[in-house]
């Protein structure tokens, strides 16, 4: 579980009960039935109309990703795996490694060695890796892509649910029984819209953003690692330019 995205959503929403408790009203004037419909039910009717039923089958997957710990190594841990494989192919041959190429736990990483062990030339194999590296990276924006419209789209429904509130009330000024429900649709849907947004979508959309950054730094090293392997460049070549990226990256 990464505790950092668990510890965001679980902090925020306890903030947020914490401030209506005190607020000395309780919890029942914040609950309306209306305003859930208006904002969840039109969110996730507009989520549905603007992507694909393949996408929106991966919400939940997503939501896994965004909460679980992520397994990708540290780029200098994963540098100096690829230098460790470069210089015992170096010293030994590509098939000296064979063995330990199938117990790596990558795929990405397994794919692209198991391409040099099966000695493919490194014009093929660096478009073929870059080629499934550019059709992760579209995967991954769908995803992201995904959860920031949710963010905009119930903040929208929150007001779309105010100005229904407002035409309610605006309506029935005559009868005071009227006026509180409809300020009530009027006022609690901006706030449903307000903490799905930014509460749920934006923290989801944010996590999402990292972990795909960090994933698509450690799979262009892997590129970058296998195709120098395959071009037959220098050890000392291949630590250079491998440690220039990890600077690059840590500077951003």
């Amino acid at each position: 579980m990464d505790k950092s995205t668990l510890g965001g959503l679980i902090g925020g929403w306890t903030l947020v009960s914490l401030a209506i408790m005190l607020g000395g009203v309780g919890f029942g004037p914040y609950i309306d039935v209306p305003s859930v419909l208006i904002v969840l039910g039109g969110s996730m009717a507009v989520i549905a109309g603007q992507f694909e039923a393949s996408d929106l089958k991966r919400i939940i997957p997503s939501l896994k990703v965004a909460f679980r710990e992520t397994n990708a190594e540290p780029l200098p841990e994963l540098v100096e795996k690829i230098i460790f494989y470069a210089t015992e192919i170096k010293k030994h041959g590509v098939m000296h490694v064979e063995q330990k190429v199938l117990e790596e736990r990558n795929p990405f990483f397994k794919e692209a060695f198991q391409l040099l062990v099966d000695g493919t030339k490194v014009e093929t194999m660096e478009p073929l890796l870059n080629t499934k590296l550019q059709y992760i990276d579209k995967r991954h924006n769908t995803m992201i892509g995904l959860f920031g419209n949710l963010g905009g789209v119930a903040g929208s429904m929150g007001m779309i649910g105010t100005l229904v509130g407002l035409v309610a009330m605006l309506a029935n000024l005559s009868d005071p029984a009227s006026v509180g429900p409809a300020m009530a649709v009027a006022l609690i849907t901006t706030l449903y819209g307000a903490l799905i947004g930014t509460l749920f979508a934006g923290l989801v959309e944010s996590k999402l953003t990292q972990k795909h950054k960090k994933e698509l730094d450690s799979y262009e090293i892997i590129i970058l690692g296998a195709s120098m392997i395959a071009a037959e460049e220098s050890i000392g070549n291949i630590k250079m330019q491998l440690n220039s990226i990890l600077v690059d990256v840590a500077e951003q």
